[in-house]
């Protein structure tokens, strides 16, 4: 053990300290910082509190607009009344206003207005518009609060499982758009790691590294040792960038409310971890027995991005998974291991997975770990006897039923 803790202190300080690593942890926030800073920008710029007028010839608005909640991307409209069509247009030619509605006196029987403008206004200008007018018609006065409420706050939009195990409402858009992000990192994160331990493994053929190494350590614990110490790699990435993720969210908690709703259930974090942790110790051995078998990095980095295609299909395949969660193509995916940790979370966003599919499907993962880093060692024992040239798959194993 003494001797497997050493290499794994060296694999991990090996690459955590090099500048590409640093890159690769801080890339992914930088990227994110800059696109929400690009469209804060442009959502500032596009933003116009310029009043907008309105003609009530049937006399309905006798209240003053009342919002509840000010936001700083959509902030509040002030709302001018004009006596007539002309006034209100010598307003709007001047930019007093950027638009003006004209209520005709048959609006009560049409529920129709008409909207006059240079230049459009923001669909939100048009919507606290909407919200003013539910504020005050009369039809409104004598209605039961719930009702009106209903009506002021229009329909919310919550979607049920047929088996009403499972319920989404249209304010928890997170429960859809966290299994991408997610699953997103944890393709970078394993194929960042897996590729380093790819790349070290070959070079240090290439240089005869292993030959001294080799003298002092079994290629099991050689192999373990630098499985593990890539992995511990990939969650130093992976738990940087959800700390980030987590700073986030309490800054944008700030700005939009909606946020600040954001919630992971216990349960889902931990199936979560169930399939991700198995599926790393999968990729990145089978990293390893590629390193093992190659004699240039370059051809290594080729075979690695067939992996990257493979662990991408639940997104290629999003949309028949979301529209039938618990349809044919879902449900085979769940059970081949490269596919299943994104598959099964995108899946539990939006159903409630049978217990004997998610066992089965974790299990078969964790076999496909187990068997991917007996395979690593084994490439590698006989890798090291085949210098110079490629180690085949049939090679691998016939040469072990032989033994």
């Amino acid at each position: 053990m003494t001797k497997i803790w050493q290499i794994i202190k060296h694999e991990y300080l090996r690459h955590v300290l090099e500048k590409k690593f640093l890159i690769s942890l801080l890339s992914l926030p930088i990227m994110v910082v800059v696109m929400f800073g690009v469209a804060i920008i442009v959502i500032l710029f596009s933003i116009d509190d310029t009043p907008v007028g309105y003609i009530d010839q049937p006399g309905i608005l006798t209240q003053a607009y009342e919002r509840e909640q000010d936001s700083f991307f959509n902030p509040k409209i002030d709302f001018l009344s004009y006596e007539d069509k002309a006034q209100a247009q010598t307003a709007l030619e001047s930019e007093e206003i950027q638009a003006y509605y004209i209520i005709p006196e048959n609006y009560s029987s049409t529920l129709l207005v008409e909207l006059y403008y240079l230049d459009e206004p923001d669909s939100d200008v048009q919507s606290q518009f909407d919200q003013y007018m539910r504020q005050n018609l009369d039809t409104l006065q004598g209605l039961d609060p719930q009702v009106i409420n209903r009506l002021e706050n229009g329909t919310q939009i919550t979607i049920a499982d047929l088996d009403g195990e499972r319920e989404m409402g249209q304010d928890q858009w997170y429960l859809v758009f966290t299994p991408f992000v997610l699953g997103l990192m944890f393709f970078f994160v394993v194929m960042t790691s897996g590729g380093y331990l790819s790349q070290a493994v070959v070079e240090e053929k290439e240089n005869r590294t292993m030959e001294i190494v080799i003298t002092s350590v079994s290629p099991n614990q050689l192999m373990t040792g630098k499985i593990i110490g890539n992995i511990a790699l990939g969650l130093t990435q992976l738990l940087a960038w959800l700390l980030f993720g987590w700073i986030g969210i309490k800054v944008a908690g700030r700005v939009w409310p909606v946020v600040q709703d954001f919630s992971l259930s216990t349960e889902y974090i931990l199936i979560a971890l169930l399939a991700m942790v198995p599926a790393f110790l999968m990729v990145a051995a089978l990293m390893a027995a590629i390193g093992a078998t190659m004699t240039e990095t370059s051809e290594s980095q080729q075979i690695s991005g067939l992996f990257s295609i493979t662990m991408m299909i639940p997104y290629y395949l999003a949309s028949p998974i979301m529209m039938n969660p618990s349809g044919a193509i879902a449900t085979a995916l769940t059970f081949f291991p490269f596919t299943a940790p994104i598959t099964i979370m995108l899946r539990m966003a939006l159903t409630v997975m049978p217990q004997w599919q998610l066992i089965l499907a974790i299990g078969i993962i964790w076999l496909f770990a187990i068997f991917a880093i007996w395979f690593a060692g084994r490439a590698f024992r006989m890798g090291m006897l085949r210098y110079g040239k490629k180690l085949s798959l049939k090679e691998i194993f016939r040469k072990e039923i032989r033994a």
